[in-house]
């Protein structure tokens, strides 16, 4: 092999001058009513927003922005979920034609993506542009899963010497559980202490959001001035008791916790950052185009939602999912109690369980994923190998090996001892304030990150794919059952200015 030097003394290799540009900031606001709210209430309950312009559009940059109001009386407010709960729906079309169609968003955001990605750092961000995160006293939590207090302090009251002790072991409880990743700022906590958590009565939060989708995450700009119609976002929000819980301002009297909250979203606006460049450079553009065939080729990572029910026994359930694709990247699959969906006393889209789950794997036509099933080995109410789940989670993102990425997900949370409490709030003081996710995931591909429509195509031979469950015997609950098959998306700008998609 001939020797080269370093990048460092490259001297030649250089950043290309970049062509005459201008970046602007612009809101686009939705077409219709100006406020909206759950379905079935007195507000439309889908916003949709056109963006169109004769410029570029930086998706990476842009983001969401509305106000979450609580219309309760001031007695009680509105104690959000992780995340949107808010969208159960994300669509995104282009003159009439479907881009992409997320359903059960606000549940992949909370349950999947955040908590199994987000770093310590992008959790308090989170807390800035979001209400659904902020630490709270009930977060404060011992390794063991205890809550932290004083009220236990060894010796009699006024004994100086044991109370200075207790507070001594309280500080070193908390840095050894800082260490250990035990303390965070993620979860909603229950809203009887949730304090700066909640959306107090007649108030409002204003979030700003950045979407996740294959359009809307992509590196390269989305060339709007191409595109005869820009493209639509549509938002379809959730059932009242989805968006968190209502909050009884500390009142444990009677109805405090059983209400669906009272909220609405106003102000609504999508704020895009434009680059405008020269004219010419445009007539370029539409050169390459006609060279390649008449189109420009944009890639992505899409979600299609599935979703089935498992009893209330243990054995083997087979959950069928009709995905017809031509690269499944990953599949992510969560476990929820069936009365915490939708439910008002608790924190239902955030939040999922195991369930009684001990194995499981994927059959895609006649051939098994993996050949031997991923293994949690539950013994009595204890889960004593939430490692390879995990370790499979993160396979699924491609963050495995990668100490420099990860979630927020720990042993406290992920995979708990209950397989039927979420976590509850409202008017029961004793119920947890820790937030109880256990996302499962596997992944597809054979060359991720680095080639196009590298994972399994169920499309071109109408594959039949189904998730195979292994619950323990013994009491479990009947639950539901949320998966989305990840797979690649390519979009093709047309010369006559449609758009087009394959999945």
């Amino acid at each position: 092999m001939e020797r080269q030097a370093p990048k460092q003394l490259l001297y030649e290799n250089q950043l290309p001058l970049a062509v005459e540009s201008k970046s602007t900031r612009r809101l686009f606001f939705p077409e219709g009513g100006s406020t909206y709210g759950p379905p079935g209430g007195a507000n439309p309950n889908i916003i949709r927003i056109p963006i169109n312009a004769d410029s570029l559009l930086d998706v990476q940059h842009s983001y969401l922005q509305f106000d979450l109001n609580a219309t309760a009386a001031n007695t009680r407010g509105v104690a959000p979920d992780i995340g949107v709960p808010f969208i159960r729906r994300l669509r995104i079309e282009s003159a009439g034609t479907t881009l992409e169609d997320i359903d059960e968003y606000g549940k992949l955001y909370g349950n999947v993506l955040f908590p199994s990605q987000a770093s310590n750092g992008a959790v308090q961000e989170a807390t800035i542009t979001t209400k659904g995160i902020g630490a709270t006293a009930g977060q404060l939590r011992q390794a063991g899963g205890a809550a932290l207090a004083v009220g236990d302090a060894a010796g009699a009251a006024g004994d100086d010497a044991a109370v200075l002790a207790r507070l001594n072991a309280l500080k070193d409880d908390i840095v050894a559980a800082v260490n250990a990743g035990v303390i965070t700022a993620a979860g909603p906590g229950n809203p009887k202490h949730a304090g700066t958590n909640s959306i107090r009565g007649t108030t409002s939060y204003k979030y700003s959001i950045s979407l996740v989708s294959a359009l809307l995450n992509m590196e390269k700009y989305l060339p709007l001035v191409m595109m005869n119609a820009g493209i639509t976002l549509e938002l379809e929000l959730d059932v009242a008791g989805s968006v968190g819980l209502q909050d009884a301002n500390g009142n444990a009297g009677a109805g405090a916790g059983d209400e669906a909250p009272e909220w609405t979203i106003a102000n609504v606006r999508y704020a895009a950052h434009l680059i405008d460049l020269q004219r010419d450079f445009y007539d370029k553009m539409r050169m390459v185009m006609e060279g390649s065939g008449g189109v420009l080729q944009l890639t992505g990572s899409t979600f299609r939602h599935y979703a089935g029910s498992t009893a209330g026994v243990g054995g083997t359930e087979v959950i069928n999912l009709p995905a017809r694709v031509k690269s499944i990247q990953s599949v992510f699959f969560t476990l929820t109690p069936a009365t915490s969906k939708g439910a008002v006393n608790e924190f239902g889209v955030s939040n999922s369980l195991p369930m009684g789950l001990t194995e499981y794997q994927f059959r895609i036509g006649s051939v098994v994923y993996p050949p031997t099933s991923v293994k949690i080995d539950k013994v009595g109410t204890a889960y004593n190998n939430k490692g390879e789940a995990y370790s499979e989670l993160r396979k699924a993102f491609g963050t495995l090996g990668n100490y420099m990425e990860g979630g927020f997900l720990n042993n406290d949370g992920y995979l708990p001892a209950s397989d039927t409490a979420v976590c509850a709030g409202g008017g029961t003081s004793a119920a947890p304030s820790i937030p109880l996710q256990s996302p499962f995931g596997l992944d597809f591909q054979s060359f991720p990150k680095t080639a196009l429509e590298s994972g399994i195509n169920t499309s071109d031979r109408s594959l039949n794919m189904s998730l195979n469950l292994i619950r323990a015997d013994g009491p479990n609950a009947a639950g539901v059952v949320d998966a989305w098959v990840m797979s690649d998306a390519i979009f093709y700008v047309n010369l006559d200015g449609s758009v087009s998609v394959s999945v």
